[in-house]
């Protein structure tokens, strides 16, 4: 080894804190003994489990420490390695592998004896920077340790929390059977109900047709009572077969038969219907359109409507208008229905078609008696893949607007 080398090497050595407090001429001695090894990157040094022989400097370049894929730490210049090898020829506990090419110097320890025979300062510093490995690694099994006591503290708090939502799930699966148990008592109860109620309306619908046919020695007013009483009866049997229908709506077994239907001529019938509710009030009603096909149940589809001009009636004051504009946008019918009544707050337009409102139109000082509401006229026209919506504000009257699907003859 020329002078230029050894100086080289002496110069690392320095910086090694194994060495710092070494003379001179040990520097020169251990310098000598050093066997140098230039590594490719990813070359892998020595494996965990081989039999350990000699400590090694990185005079250059860096290594990473790894178990398997686990990284342990990464050294660069001047670290150390190996070093308990110097003491006993024990396995290797991590394997270490060139990061980039890099240039080691090995101490074997076959030589590292012979050095420490005669240097005392030599094995101060060796000693000295086993320690601070033992310190580190003592360091790192207390942290290791109170990451575990940690673990183990979530892990029990995991498992109370699973034990918690477990409790929850069982009480709430006990709450769903209940409330399955009170909708079919419910169910039950309103079919009951209304199957009790048809029988004295079946048998008063008829009296009143009976009553209807024998107007001959009856007065004007006579008859227009008449038919008022049957009107009534026919709109009580109506709201009966509705409470049914939502009931079957409700337990999902409706069964629907669509046709196509023409708009226009359905709203004609309907408005009829209410021709003397109307002339009570001296209201004004405006039918506004052209024909319009969609394919729905039309018996379903005129209680939409009766059910929304009903309800425009009962709240319009007398001597207003109602509208009813029937127009097409797109590939859609729309039919609005427009009063002049007190409208709808912005709160109560959001709560319109919610389920069992009793507020089914607007709801300011107004009677709250008023049929089956606007909840089953929305799951009637959605049930027929329509759309229902309104658009109101207070004093200024409401709409109520229903959107089905044209009828093309392609749909057929």
């Amino acid at each position: 080894m020329d002078s230029e080398q050894l100086k080289n090497r002496v110069d690392i050595l320095r910086k090694v804190e194994v060495f710092k407090d070494t003379p001179e001429d040990i520097l020169q001695g251990i310098a000598g003994v050093l066997k140098e090894h230039v590594v490719k990157k990813e070359e892998i040094i020595f494996r965990k489990c081989d039999v350990g022989h000699s400590m090694y400097i990185i005079g250059s370049g860096s290594v990473r420490v790894h178990v398997g894929d686990y990284v342990i730490t990464r050294m660069g210049q001047g670290r150390v390695f190996g070093e308990y090898a110097l003491f006993d020829k024990e396995t290797r506990s991590a394997s270490v592998t060139a990061e980039e090419e890099t240039c080691l110097l090995e101490l074997e320890q076959s030589d590292f004896t012979n050095l420490m025979a005669s240097n005392l300062d030599m094995i101060k510093g060796v000693v000295k920077i086993v320690v601070k490995r033992i310190r580190e690694m003592n360091e790192l099994e207390r942290k290791l340790a109170q990451s575990y006591i940690k673990i183990q503290k979530q892990n029990e708090e995991i498992a109370r929390q699973n034990e918690s939502i477990t409790e929850q799930k069982k009480e709430l699966e006990k709450k769903n059977v209940q409330l399955l148990q009170l909708n079919e008592e419910k169910h039950h109860l309103i079919n009951v109900l209304a199957q009790d109620l048809r029988n004295p309306l079946t048998s008063s619908l008829c009296l009143a047709d009976l009553l209807k046919s024998q107007t001959t020695d009856l007065s004007k007013e006579q008859v227009k009572s008449i038919e008022v009483i049957h009107k009534s009866i026919k709109r009580i049997n109506h709201i009966i077969n509705q409470v049914l229908d939502i009931n079957e709506i409700e337990s999902k077994s409706i069964s629907l038969k669509p046709e196509v239907t023409n708009l226009l001529i359905l709203l004609n019938e309907i408005s009829e219907i209410y021709t003397y509710a109307l002339a009570q009030k001296n209201i004004q009603l405006h039918l506004d359109g052209s024909d319009l096909f969609v394919k729905v149940d039309p018996i379903y589809a005129a209680l939409i409507f009766e059910n929304i001009l009903s309800n425009a009636i009962k709240f319009s004051p007398d001597g207003k208008n109602i509208y009813i504009r029937l127009i097409k946008k797109e590939d859609m019918a729309v039919v609005e229905i427009i009063d002049e009544g007190p409208g709808i707050s912005e709160d109560d337009v959001k709560k319109l078609f919610g389920k069992y409102q009793k507020q089914s139109y607007q709801s300011i000082g107004q009677d709250e008696t008023q049929g089956i509401g606007l909840s089953i006229v929305k799951k009637y026209t959605e049930a027929m893949k329509g759309k229902i919506w309104c658009s109101s504000k207070l004093g200024k009257g409401a709409t109520i607007g229903v959107e089905f699907k044209l009828y093309q003859p392609s749909m057929s």
